[in-house]
């Protein structure tokens, strides 16, 4: 067993953080990372915590290499991102406590706010050490505890299943990238004056070259565009990644077929671990079905926008592409017709136990049927 794991525990204050993140030596958002899931009374409730003075739990950071060159180390926030996003928002005027930010505190409030000792745990870590993850892991098994995709998007951060299925989900929409030493994600690169400079700790070392210049080929999807325009999902899902397991699940089903709940996905995760030969077809497949959902212009409160109906919609019209010649407007129409007369046991199979195989089974069994004009056997 390892066991050399090296970290000391001592006190930063405030200001000391503050200037780190600003001077870009402390990474907000490394590869690992969840997203900001703290909800706005949180957050208040937080720098409220410090304002009054009272104790908070530590964070966690890890130290890269040390920069001979700059004579520094760049660190990465393991556990503490909502706390330290938090503090910087505040401080920025981005969030309000009690109608006030820092700008409205008395000269002796920000002193006392910026001079507040935060207990640290540095380890002596750099990015490519794959204890990184499982410490990220160990810590969020509690409060505000990693969800299942949240688990699965850390652990498989480096596979091209994973990736494929990020890219699908919008994830790189904004990201443009030329070479590996130039790649960050774009929540982490505006932090930086420079691509290259966000290199260390922001995606994982296991990313080969070639997957990232896949992605930057394909970056801005249709996918991702209906996903996020269509109203599926609200702010709070897509802060916790729900909407990365449904694509996820729809990607699983056009390949393995329907099943239970999420139950396909980390078999296939591990399948293509290493490598995923179908994704330029599971790609065109999925892009096909969300260019012909599109085109089909379907009014905003149609039922085809809830979460079960759409994972329906898109794993069969997927299933047809992209040798096909349905007109996006006829299926419009047909889908249309079907929904203003729903059957009693579709009602159900869309309301109640979504996730099980025969509900999917039996939805993806009457859109098919409505898609397609062919009355049910």
């Amino acid at each position: 067993m390892r066991n050399d794991l090296k970290y000391q525990i001592r006190s930063r204050e405030i200001v000391d953080l503050y200037n780190s993140i600003q001077s870009q030596n402390l990474i907000l958002s490394p590869y690992f990372q969840r997203n900001l899931v703290w909800r706005e009374s949180h957050r208040r409730d937080f720098i409220d915590t410090i304002l009054r003075g009272f104790p908070f739990p530590q964070i966690f950071l890890a130290r890269g290499q040390i920069d001979v060159e700059r004579l520094s180390a760049r660190q990465c926030v393991v556990d503490g991102q909502q706390r330290l996003n938090s503090i910087m928002d505040f401080i920025s005027g981005r969030l309000e406590v009690d109608g006030r930010t820092f700008s409205d505190l008395t000269i002796r409030e920000k002193e006392s706010f910026l001079k507040y000792e935060v207990a640290v745990i540095d380890f002596d870590l750099d990015e490519s050490d794959e204890r990184l993850k499982e410490i990220f892991k160990r810590l969020n098994r509690t409060y505000y505890s990693l969800s299942a995709i949240e688990r699965i998007a850390s652990e498989y951060s480096a596979s091209e299943f994973l990736l494929t299925a990020r890219l699908l989900n919008g994830d790189f929409s904004k990201l443009k990238i030329t070479s590996i030493d130039d790649v960050s994600d774009i929540d982490f690169v505006a932090e930086f004056d420079t691509l290259s400079q966000a290199r260390e700790f922001s995606i994982d070392p296991g990313i080969e070259e070639d997957s990232w210049r896949w992605i930057n080929e394909r970056s801005d999807t249709k996918y991702g565009r209906l996903i996020s325009d269509a109203g599926i999902f609200s702010s709070y899902e897509f802060s916790r990644k729900i909407p990365l397991m449904h694509t996820l699940n729809v990607m699983c089903t056009h390949i393995a077929g329907y099943y239970n709940r999420n139950d396909k996905v980390r078999d296939l995760l591990d399948q293509y671990n290493s490598s995923f030969p179908e994704k330029d077809k599971v790609y065109n497949d999925l892009e096909f079905a969300a260019d012909f959902i599109t085109k089909m212009d379907l009014p905003k409160q149609s039922i085809w926008w809830q979460k079960a109906n759409f994972f329906t919609l898109a794993c069969e019209v997927s299933s047809f592409a992209p040798a096909t010649n349905l007109s996006p407007t006829s299926v419009a129409k047909n889908l249309s017709s079907f929904a203003a007369n729903l059957p009693h046991n579709y009602t159900l199979a869309a309301r109640e136990a979504v996730g099980r195989v025969q509900q999917r089974r039996l939805r993806a069994k009457y859109v098919r049927a409505a898609i397609l004009e062919k009355p049910l056997n």
